[in-house]
């Protein structure tokens, strides 16, 4: 169990960052810092409004109780800063000049406006590098406009092949377009940054909440641009339908595909006949488009495949799929319970138990997503309260003092 509070000691731990991000960026900020850099959230005085967002520890409202918060703020050290107030920007320069990356995203400008584009940041420190993550990029005819994850999804082409055909298109949830942006600019700070230490120049990293969406589309693009085509909701992979679909079973749902590579309707006739349901299989219906196209036979086939499910659990199904030989693919389709207990992740050690002292439990968070033996990737720090270290980190990089820290809080800079 951590205590919440280590110092980093991952890949990243020579990496220093300040984090001006809303909710389209914050997830780059905590992979930096759960991978070992010194992360500073910034927020301004009184807090993030994303401490706004719920749910809630305890269905309690406050802002240090945000489970929103906790999710996308982990290993980082919190301070409070006023960027529209002058003193507030030169204390923000004065930061710069012992930093690696400054993200931000902010509407494109606003930096600017407040004396702190990256022009005037590249002056107090050549070497830092500036990601600006924002819905369209910095430029273009779309860039001023607002927009939220859902704005990236539909305009990057994803929510056009999110469901069935017979249906409008639907939002994957999760924020996803969000997630994107973060993690293609947390790589490109990975090669930026590489480059810095080659020449000694940081860059200014421009990233598009839509363009990293539209790089998730599969073949959609390549569709159209060299076929003419434009695929509908499904085609990407032949679509639900019979053979490939989610079926209710006895205590949850699961995933069912036959007819595709690696996967057999002949091995599915045989674990019908083993269960009792052979005779009921057609055997026309090894021609899986048969079953796909022909609206009766699909009928049929799923009533079978309905009455065979039925009775079974989850965990049942999945071990019949561990069997290659049946070349059947079953899985439970998860829930955040499921999910949590899973035996396999658990297993793993993929979860970490995080103290929160000021509420006297600890919290279990997911944890990183592959190994680095070498390079151990954790979370090292429960998220910051507001200004929890407005005098650490001012203290130590800015030499201000706490009365003077005092004055500054009174004056609305931090």
């Amino acid at each position: 169990m951590s205590s919440g509070n280590t110092v980093p000691t991952g890949p990243l731990s020579d990496l220093k960052v300040l984090d001006l991000t809303g909710p389209i960026g914050v997830f780059c900020g905590k992979l930096l810092a759960d991978m070992g850099a010194d992360v500073i959230k910034i927020e301004p005085p009184g807090g993030d409004p994303m401490r706004q967002r719920g749910p809630f520890y305890d269905d309690d409202s406050a802002p240090e109780k945000s489970l929103y918060w906790w999710q996308f703020n982990t290993s980082k050290r919190g301070v409070t800063l006023n960027l529209d107030h002058p003193r507030g920007q030169q204390m923000f320069i004065e930061l710069v000049k012992q930093t690696d990356v400054v993200l931000e995203s902010f509407e494109p400008g606003y930096m600017d406006s407040v004396g702190l584009g990256y022009d005037t940041l590249r002056q107090a420190n050549p070497r830092v590098i500036l990601a600006s993550i924002t819905p369209f990029g910095q430029e273009g005819p779309y860039s001023r406009l607002k927009a939220t994850d859902i704005v990236g999804q539909a305009m990057g082409g994803i929510t056009q092949l999110v469901g069935q055909p017979q249906f409008p298109p639907y939002q994957i949830n999760n924020e996803v377009g969000y997630w994107a942006a973060s993690m293609h600019t947390a790589n490109a700070l990975m090669v930026a940054t590489l480059q810095r230490n080659r020449d000694g120049e940081g860059q200014h990293i421009d990233t598009s909440m839509q363009a990293a969406m539209a790089v998730g589309t599969a073949g959609m693009m390549p569709t159209y641009d060299i076929l003419g085509q434009v695929l509908r909701r499904g085609e990407v992979a032949r679509g639900r339908s019979a053979v490939r679909n989610i079926y209710p079973c006895k205590d949850g749902q699961v995933y069912f595909l036959a007819a595709a590579p690696g996967t057999s309707l002949q091995a599915v006739w045989d674990l019908l006949r083993e269960h009792g349901l052979g005779d009921e299989f057609d055997e026309r219906w090894l021609d899986a488009d048969l079953v796909r196209e022909d609206p009766k036979e699909r009928q049929a086939f799923q009533e079978l495949m309905l009455r065979f499910f039925a009775d079974k659990t989850k965990v049942e199904l999945l071990e019949l799929s561990f069997n290659r030989e049946r070349q059947v693919f079953t899985v439970p389709t998860a829930t955040p319970e499921d999910v949590v207990k899973s035996p396999h992740l658990n297993d793993r050690g993929f979860f970490q138990d995080i103290e929160h002292p000021e509420l006297g439990v600890s919290i279990k968070y997911p944890g990183p997503p592959v190994r680095l033996p070498e390079s151990p990737w954790a979370i090292s720090r429960r998220p910051p309260l507001i200004g929890e270290h407005n005098q650490e980190v001012y203290g130590e990089s800015l030499g201000i003092q706490p009365e003077e820290l005092e004055e500054l809080r009174r004056e609305g800079v931090i």
